[in-house]
């Protein structure tokens, strides 16, 4: 009796269709609706349910909300002591604020979290299937169990699949086992377990080389992977440098706040003054110096700017990385797609000795063994590949007009391209023989060749020496005119040799019997194949130039190719040579490629994507940003080692845009341009309204500072401040967050990767300058007011007193007047801030609105007054708040100018 097969992997492949009621021709559109409505989508998200739960109690263990929960308490504390100071509604008030501060912060992280969901949804995982005879690309999630899904060098697998065809197939298990090994597929039956058959492809696994078909078998929570994900779903992330540098300010301030609240508390206690009266100064003290709305603030900074990335084309994966590139120093870019248009088009077939044209024959001839080392299919109307082998087919279909591509030639086997040999092949039948044929780099096929000739005539009387350095000369001439250049080679197949390749098919000699063939090959002729650059990349390039960014090209192509295409695009001059080449690159030490880097050479040619590693650092050694572009499985190592890892989002493999940081959703270097610029425009943004939050901390400090010294009555209230942090600056400080570009920014070098948002200058400005012109005058108008009103030096006033709510409402109106000079002061680091700008920024021009209606109502309007424990004043006094705004506008404005004319000097 036969025992019953345990798993998928101990069917035999002909039976693998039929265990999964499927077909070779894939799922019919009924039977796919019918799947996906019993099984669901193929997708890997767990459900945690007390993830919005845990993100909310997250706002409420920062710095600043402890603070507040802290000084609240210490408000309930001395409402016990005296209760007759109203101290306990002060420390609800310092609740309320905690928990709506903390409400907003967490909305914005929702918000942030659910942009960058719908940013991901730009570039969804799309899958090639075979469904219902015809090949398709379809995105991961509708993908079922039946599905035929074919396999390309780069491609990671979304299902766990039963493989049925493979052609020198290699996957990477890592994401499953951890260990990154190679594992070549089967389709053959095994007799092992599940985890060990190599017939299986899991999903989550990348496909590394080769070819192949499978069946999917298992989708979603149900794969292997996806049991992993239920059990990864609490592993915590780490903190990124944003992060750590938000951290490090809060600290830095709250610290500040803390110390200087505890050092006056204990001044008051050593002075005699009452228990509560220190308490409630001490709270002050505090709760002036804690921007409550600037973390909110900052988020919100960051998801604006994600959003003005992705329409530009530039998707982050994570909101951190759109401050990041801003700071690069180093642009590493590949050539092809990315310089230039990525069309590739043969406008050559050049004869090998003479470069000449040639016949008609000899054209079809070159294309159909350029063809036959391949690997094209074909999907309606469109082709599916390489875009290399596109370009050959293109050419074939152009020199055999009505002809289908299946009738091109019986390809019987076909050697994927290799990164490290530069070349693929295959073996094709034509007419009564077996050709073996190579594709590749003529450095590459050139030790191989032992004639050199069309493919009707090898005869040749020259020494092949001669002949070889004949064709090195065609080919440099070709390369010269920013050709990409593809030599073709191949040679007659004895049975012997045929059969042996044959009966080797995805075994482990696989490789060893192709390296076998690859000897004697006679040299049919040259592709020159023409990729324009893309006409907005010399602008680009001049930009990254003006930034003081350096543009360095590190490609797998010809270095005349390469020289030819930097120099239309402006990354060097026309004629230079200097360069460096992977066969270099091998005898160079980091130490010795750093010189050559210093010594300015900036184009990396014939280099594998180990070397590109080697690249990165090397910059690294110099203290330089790097951002380095890729699109391949090899490229992933180089990708996570730069700073900013950059994959292509059109042609880049699924294994790249994994690795990378921010996806090029056109593959087009002039986004990168712009991703910096907008990456210099959020942290120059996050400045502007760091140090705008800041300087209305020094008018909120200075009464408190006054009150304990000396035997004045206190000008302003927690409330009073908590009204200005929460009330009246957070609308400008967002509306700092979103302003567009300064024309400066891309005229400025990059700024150092350790430069703090809380910079020792901003700090001197912000509470030494532009915060104590704003305390001061504020402080005028209240002791004026006091001394209109009959006040005089050292006379106690009570809390209810009419004259000092007067007084009071006038230092608050004051500090919100002034703030809208600082607003307009902050929007340039040297200009005035007075352009149109300004007015099409909705949310400064909101917040202006807001700031002078309420610096009116505070006095005015009876139920705001008797609210904030304000009053009403002269129009004349209230006209000398308004003054304020020019002062703080001019003092700042003349100040830039002195530093303006000392930099120049």
């Amino acid at each position: 009796m036969n025992q019953q097969p345990a798993h998928i992997g101990q069917i035999p492949p002909e039976q693998v269709y039929a265990s999964l009621q499927a077909g070779p021709e894939g799922l019919t559109p009924s039977e796919v609706a019918e799947r996906l409505l019993h099984i669901g989508p193929n997708s890997f998200e767990v459900v945690d349910r007390w993830k919005l739960a845990r993100t909310l109690g997250r706002q409420f263990t920062n710095f600043f909300a402890l603070l507040l929960i802290i000084s609240a308490a210490i408000c309930f504390v001395a409402h016990r002591i005296n209760p007759e100071e109203g101290m306990g509604m002060l420390g609800w008030a310092l609740i309320v604020v905690a928990l709506l501060n903390a409400l907003f912060s967490f909305i914005q992280e929702y918000r942030a979290e659910k942009a960058m969901e719908a940013l991901k949804k730009f570039i969804p995982h799309l899958v090639e299937v075979c469904r219902d005879g015809r090949i398709s690309r379809i995105p991961a999630a509708e993908i079922v169990p039946g599905d035929v899904v074919i396999l390309s060098e780069g491609d990671k697998i979304a299902a766990d699949l039963r493989i049925v065809a493979a052609d020198g197939l290699m996957i990477d298990n890592a994401p499953l086992t951890g260990e990154s090994a190679a594992i070549r597929l089967t389709p053959q039956m095994q007799e092992k377990s599940l985890e060990e058959c190599e017939n299986i492809g899991f999903a989550g696994c990348t496909v590394i080389k080769g070819t192949g078909r499978g069946v999917v078998f298992a989708t979603g929570l149900r794969t292997r992977f996806g049991r992993i994900a239920q059990l990864s779903q609490t592993i915590r992330r780490t903190s990124s440098p944003l992060e750590r540098e938000i951290s490090r300010m809060i600290r830095i301030l709250t610290t500040i706040a803390c110390t200087m609240g505890f050092s006056f508390f204990l001044y008051g206690m050593l002075s005699g003054k009452p228990l509560w009266m220190n308490l409630v100064f001490m709270m002050g003290i505090i709760v002036a110096n804690v921007p409550e709305g600037l973390l909110p603030t900052l988020t919100l900074a960051l998801v604006m700017g994600s959003l003005r990335m992705a329409k530009k084309n530039v998707l982050v994966t994570s909101l951190n990385a759109v401050e990041a590139l801003g700071a690069v120093h180093v642009i590493c870019t590949d050539k092809t797609g990315t310089l230039t248009m990525n069309q590739l088009t043969i406008t050559r077939l050049a004869e090998p000795l003479t470069g000449a044209a040639m016949t008609p024959e000899q054209e079809h001839a070159l294309a159909a063994l350029a063809l036959a080392a391949s690997d094209v299919r074909q999907a309606g109307d469109q082709l599916l590949g390489d875009p290399l082998d596109v370009a050959v087919a293109n050419k074939w279909i152009g020199l055999h007009p009505g002809q289908q591509l299946a009738e091109a030639q019986q390809v019987m086997r076909f050697f994927a391209f290799d990164v490290d040999k530069r070349r693929s092949g295959g073996i094709v039948r034509m007419g009564e023989q077996h050709l073996f044929v190579v594709k590749g780099a003529f450095e590459a096929v050139r030790p191989m060749v032992s004639a050199i000739g069309s493919c009707e005539d090898n005869e040749k009387n020259a020494p092949l020496a001669d002949q070889l350095a004949a064709s090195e000369i065609v080919m440099q001439q070709l390369a010269s005119q920013g050709l990409r250049v593809i030599a073709v080679a191949y040679r007659p197949l004895a049975q012997a040799e045929l059969a042996e390749v044959v009966a080797t098919a995805n075994s482990p000699t696989d490789e060893v019997a192709a390296d076998a063939l690859e000897h004697d090959l006679i040299l049919a002729g040259f592709l020159g194949i023409e990729d324009p650059v893309r006409p907005e990349v010399a602008s680009a390039v001049a930009k990254c130039r003006t930034a003081g960014i350096k543009v360095i090209i590190i490609t797998g192509d010809h270095p005349a190719t390469t020289m030819a295409v930097a120099a239309k695009a402006g990354i060097v001059e026309p004629g230079c040579t200097a360069h460096l080449t992977g066969e270099a690159l091998k005898t160079l030490t980091v130490e010795a490629l750093v010189e050559q880097l210093q010594q300015g050479v900036c184009v990396f040619a014939r280099t594998s994507p180990e070397q590109k590693m080697k690249i990165v650092t090397a910059l690294k050694h110099m203290d330089l940003v790097v951002a380095m572009t890729g699109d391949g499985v090899n490229d992933a190592p180089a990708l996570r080692a730069a700073d900013i890892g950059i994959a292509m989002g059109t042609m880049g493999t699924d294994v790249a845009r994994e690795s990378a940081q921010i996806i090029l959703l056109d593959d087009n270097f002039a986004s990168i341009v712009d991703g910096v610029e907008e990456g210099r425009t959020v942290f120059a943004n996050m400045k502007k309204f760091t140090s705008y939050v800041l300087v209305s901390n020094g008018p909120e400090i200075l009464p408190y500072l006054l009150y304990i010294v000396l035997p004045v009555p206190l000008a302003l209230n927690i409330i009073h401040i908590l009204a200005i942090d929460l009330g009246t600056d957070l609308v400008p400080s967002m509306g700092l967050g979103q302003e567009p570009s300064d024309p400066e920014v891309m005229r400025k070098p990059p700024r150092n990767p350790s430069e703090s948002l809380l910079t020792r200058e901003l700090m001197v400005r912000s509470y030494l300058f532009l915060g104590l012109i704003e305390g001061a005058w504020s402080l005028l108008l209240f002791f004026l007011v006091l001394h209109n009103g009959g006040w005089r030096y050292g006379n106690p006033l009570p809390p209810s007193s009419p004259l000092l709510h007067s007084a009071t409402g006038v230092t608050l109106a004051a500090i919100l007047l002034m703030q809208i000079g600082n607003l307009i002061g902050r929007r340039f680091e040297q200009n005035s801030g007075l352009d149109l700008g300004l007015v099409r920024n909705r949310l400064i021009l909101a917040g202006i609105l807001i700031q002078l209606v309420l610096s009116w109502a505070i006095l005015y309007w009876p139920p705001l007054a008797r609210a904030l424990g304000t009053g009403p004043v002269a129009p004349e006094i209230y006209g000398l708040a308004w003054l304020g705004i020019a002062l703080i506008f001019a003092v700042d404005y003349l100040r830039k100018m002195l530093v303006k004319r000392g930099r120049k000097g």
